[in-house]
């Protein structure tokens, strides 16, 4: 059995439709889909459309669940306008999809037990690789583990299990290339990367990213979305960083401080990386 793996597509039709058009080619048994499908982009309704009717099996994203967990208090701050944005722009076909999303899902291949996730919980930054696996290990019972959100692509053998992240189809932040992978269980696990040169279209997605409503409203997170994709360079948690550092000592509370520094420090931020 041929089963496409794709993880954190983030709102990247175009980079979605390399993964499905080389999946076609390649003659997959069956699609999985490890969450953080949506924000960041125009495209939320067109990818879970295309999901819905190709899923085999679909895993809730982090970006899934700020989603189900909406609240307009913040919806005036800079940095939840990109989901206020996405939230209003979802159908409402679409926001009942989501809610019926798992948060995990076990299935069987091969006599292999294969857990599907998206790896936000245990992801976090904080704890090494190991320490992830390690309490992924103690949470479930599993073969092998297939989980997203870290953007990077991993296959690990680690006390008799296999760890496997796909790496993000719409923002990879290891190598300038949409990725996803074709995984195929029998006796063995093989695992085929497969790669898309982010450069060579990036040109037309800036252009067309540029001319949508999503760029208009939210500028600065937008531009370090790009800068991400094109450099393979988690932008967008290194600018959180020098944010979150002036808010932090700042203690900003009002929304049209907070934007004020949010603006500043994006500036900031691209000066330093000009210099």
């Amino acid at each position: 059995m041929k089963i496409a793996v794709i993880s954190d597509i983030h709102s990247n039709l175009l980079a979605f439709n390399f993964a499905l058009e080389n999946a076609e080619k390649e003659k997959v048994d069956s699609f999985l889909f490890l969450g953080d499908y949506i924000t960041d982009g125009e495209n939320g309704n067109e990818i879970l459309n295309i999901i819905k009717e190709k899923s085999n099996y679909v895993i809730l994203g982090n970006r899934e669940k700020y989603i189900l967990n909406y609240s307009d208090e913040r919806k005036n701050f800079n940095n939840y306008k990109p989901i206020v944005h996405t939230y209003y722009s979802l159908t409402k076909e679409n926001m009942d999809y989501i809610k019926t999303m798992k948060e995990f899902d076990i299935i069987e291949v091969n006599q292999k037990k294969i857990l599907l996730i998206h790896g936000d919980k245990y992801f976090n930054g904080i704890n090494s690789l190991e320490q992830s696996f390690d309490s992924i290990m103690t949470d479930f019972n599993f073969d092998i583990c297939l989980f997203g959100h870290t953007h990077e692509y991993l296959y690990q053998k680690y006390k008799g299990k296999i760890f496997i992240n796909p790496g993000s189809i719409g923002l990879s932040t290891d190598t300038s290339t949409y990725k996803y992978c074709i995984i195929e269980i029998s006796d063995d696990v093989n695992v085929t990367l497969k790669e898309f040169d982010v450069n060579e279209t990036f040109c037309e997605l800036e252009e067309n990213y540029k001319k949508t409503d999503y760029y208009k409203d939210n500028y600065v997170w937008a531009n370090l979305i790009l800068k991400t994709i094109k450099e393979a360079k988690d932008h967008c948690v290194d600018f959180l960083k020098l944010f979150n550092n002036k808010i932090r000592e700042l203690q900003v509370v009002e929304a049209k401080e907070f934007n004020q520094i949010w603006n500043e420090t994006y500036e900031e931020y691209i000066s330093n990386l000009d210099k």
